[in-house]
């Protein structure tokens, strides 16, 4: 009977012995959990840099905004997020998030902004021009051509991005009026897309989803530069013949055949479309560099931008911008068109892939008899007439 008693004290001796030892390794560990957090978070902090605080400016947000809807001179163009986080006092997620709620909210607007031209009138500038341009370009409803600006690239196939100047870029392909008006915008192509396949892209679309490129009823045409065949309703100027405006300002022996006749008041309509791509990139900061959202995304930002171009010169009178840009001889040295001066073999021939439904097919020498035609025409005004060849 004692030995029993006596196992049964040296047991209940061990169970508390094993219970203080285990309370003990227990403190222990809690003790080496805090002091690896306590590690962790000292390293962490030592390796990072302080963050911009907020609210360290004398202007609120609501007076920046003040500020800049006033005509204050200092705004944000070219901005980064950080940059507008600082300015507006707000901290970057924040600035972030409305920067994406607005780029949508005004994309959302396109349609309302940016819509096909009037069919049925006489733009307004060949009325007021009518010695030069009259009765030639009474169907003519606009111009269009494409531009390049700054991506970042696509990791999986950044190589397609690279335009011929060797840099990335996203092309765009627009349509404007002579009242210098986006009448339709395509964005978000690789940088090695030429022009004129983006057109005939677009034109599907419409033809199938009716939301593409705008065609217009017979008789009305778009001007086009030489990287579009001359068929369907796009007019295009002769090829292999001087066309740019700066090239028939330095030649000093005048205009010499009917071709040079017809390019020189082509090119001076049709340089509409520069001078709206450089308003457009001027005003617009971020058309200039890169930035680093998804793709999707970056083809937005020309999108909204056209949309904001519109807005102004539907508003706003006496646009200095617009003004400057406004005239013929107004060089255009924003706009990067890398494809001015190339030529698909049979984009250029004519006989490449139609650019228009099938019942357009038939306008392609429809167009090249109306090129002849006018140029013709043009030409006896200009031998008859001294005044029209100081048009």
């Amino acid at each position: 009977m004692q030995n029993n008693m006596n196992d049964r004290g040296s047991a209940h001796h061990r169970d508390n012995v094993n219970n203080r030892r285990g309370r003990h390794r227990q403190r222990n560990d809690r003790g080496m959990a805090a002091m690896s957090v306590f590690a962790y978070h000292t390293w962490r902090n030592s390796m990072r840099t302080d963050p911009i605080p907020m609210h360290n400016s004398v202007l609120t947000g609501q007076m920046r905004v003040h500020e800049i809807l006033n005509g204050h001179p200092r705004v944000i163009q070219g901005a980064t997020i950080q940059q507008a986080a600082y300015l507006f006092q707000h901290s970057k997620e924040t600035t972030s998030r409305w920067f994406n709620a607005v780029l949508f909210a005004i994309c959302a607007l396109k349609d309302e902004f940016i819509r096909p031209p009037d069919y049925t009138a006489v733009q307004p500038l060949i009325q007021e021009h009518g010695y030069k341009y009259r009765p030639w370009f009474d169907g003519c409803i606009g111009a269009i051509d494409g531009t390049h600006i700054p991506c970042v690239a696509p990791s999986e196939n950044a190589e397609a991005w690279i335009n011929r100047k060797g840099f990335h870029s996203q092309n765009i392909l627009a349509a404007c009026s002579f009242d210098m008006k986006f009448t339709y915008m395509l964005a978000g192509y690789e940088g090695s897309c030429h022009d004129a396949r983006m057109l005939a892209e677009a034109i599907a679309f419409n033809v199938s989803r009716g939301n593409g490129f705008p065609i217009p009823p017979p008789g009305k045409f778009y001007l086009a530069d030489s990287g579009y065949a001359n068929k369907d309703c796009f007019l295009s100027p002769y090829r292999r013949e001087t066309y740019h405006l700066p090239e028939y300002r330095r030649r000093r022996d005048g205009l010499g055949n009917r071709r040079e006749v017809f390019n020189y008041t082509h090119s001076s309509l049709r340089n509409c479309i520069e001078r709206t791509f450089g308003v457009w990139k001027a005003r617009f900061k971020i058309l200039k560099g890169t930035n680093n959202y998804p793709m999707d995304k970056q083809a937005m930002i020309p999108v909204a931008c056209a949309v904001l171009h519109n807005f102004i010169r539907t508003v706003q009178v006496g646009d200095n911008l617009h003004a400057d840009y406004a005239g013929d001889c107004m060089p255009i040295v924003d706009n990067v068109d890398v494809n001015a001066d190339y030529e698909d073999d049979d984009e250029a021939s004519g006989t490449g892939p139609s650019t228009g439904p099938q019942h357009h097919d038939t306008r392609l020498d429809a167009m090249n008899t109306l090129r002849d035609m006018m140029a013709d025409d043009m030409w006896e005004r200009f031998r008859s007439d001294p005044w029209y060849r100081t048009t």
